[in-house]
């Protein structure tokens, strides 16, 4: 019946589908009957998972009233899926960092810019990580010698890193480039409140970089749109704006819109480049729920219309560093930056 499946996502999706994806989904409705806690527990695609919800349906495998609740053939189906652990730290909440030891009194004067920061639209694709994701993120920057006196470049951000970033006092310059005028008009007046070397640029990242900017940094952070091209925008004008080996570069990659396939491309792309990955840290960002979920690509899709009451969208945290200079084109990027993966924007 698995292989059955597989079989039918494979066709009716068109996109990649394990055995083992089918097991992580089936264990997570095992555990929980939200749909928004099953998403984040199957580490799995949504466009994946509406469709095996679908056809569990269909089969009288599933039963979608106010949740999504397992018949009792379902849990016959569903007997040999292992429910996901959830044994993380409740301190770090998993991610293995505090950003509350940044220096400079980061996380308190963090806090009080988050609270009127822009809020999240979907005219940019936009949905920012929790305040303490973000300070956790550049507190693993500072552990691993990639903040002080460094030149750090932050390729988009709502999520306000680059903010963080400057208020611990230790990077040497941070640049933020930003295609949404609100974000850059955003930080250029806290790094005037604050006295931060920080400036913002807005800056669509399917254009050239600057030649200003081209090997002039030591770090970058992003979180890319995950489609082939929109990796190819965001983390490839990453490496291409660091200085060289031993530069590194820090990127978020999910599991609700990128398939394993996709993680293997992503990992080729950067071994293609001179990258290596360093540390990775799954479900290290968690995002805030933003706004706009109604109308964002999958809700129809959805069997179950009730808006999250908790968190649910998490990304990876991904260390990569260079052994040497990649050899990539500065040129336009044409194209949709998105792909059949994608169900948020």
């Amino acid at each position: 019946m698995w292989e059955d499946l597989v079989q039918t996502l494979q066709e009716t999706t068109g996109l990649p589908v394990s055995r083992r994806d089918v097991e992580r989904a089936l264990g997570a409705l095992k555990a929980t009957e939200d749909l928004w806690e099953n998403i984040r527990l199957s580490r799995v695609p949504l466009r994946v998972l509406v469709e095996l919800w679908r056809v569990l349906q269909e089969k009288g495998l599933l039963r979608v009233e106010e949740g999504l609740a397992l018949t009792e053939a379902g849990r016959a189906l569903a007997q040999e899926a292992p429910l996901p652990g959830e044994a993380f730290c409740p301190a770090c909440e998993g991610r293995g960092v505090l950003g509350a030891r940044l220096p400079g009194r980061a996380r308190e004067r963090f806090l009080a810019w988050t609270q009127r920061r822009p809020p999240a639209i979907q005219d940019y694709d936009q949905g920012y990580v929790t305040p303490e994701s973000t300070l956790a993120r550049v507190a693993l920057a500072w552990a691993w010698g990639d903040l002080e006196a460094k030149e750090i470049l932050v390729l988009g951000d709502d999520d306000l890193t680059g903010l963080a970033a400057a208020l611990t006092g230790l990077p040497k310059r941070v640049v933020v480039l930003d295609a949404d005028p609100r974000i850059v008009r955003f930080l250029e007046e806290a790094a005037r409140a604050e006295g931060l070397p920080l400036e913002a640029h807005v800056h669509d990242l399917r254009e050239p970089l600057p030649e200003t900017w081209v090997h002039a940094f030591h770090t970058f952070f992003t979180d890319p749109v995950e489609g082939p091209l929109g990796l190819q925008a965001f983390v490839g004008r990453g490496l291409l704006a660091l200085k060289g080996e031993g530069c590194a570069g820090y990127v978020g990659l999910t599991h609700v819109e990128a398939s394993l396939a996709k993680w293997a491309q992503f990992q080729r792309f950067l071994l293609e480049n001179q990258a290596v990955i360093t540390e990775l840290r799954d479900g290290f960002h968690l995002y805030e729920n933003w706004d706009y979920i109604p109308s964002m690509r999958a809700w129809p899709w959805l069997p179950v219309k009730r808006l999250p009451e908790k968190p649910w969208y998490t990304s990876a945290l991904i260390r990569l560093e260079l052994l040497g200079t990649p050899s990539l084109p500065n040129e336009p990027i044409q194209g949709d930056l998105q792909d059949e993966e994608a169900t948020t924007y």
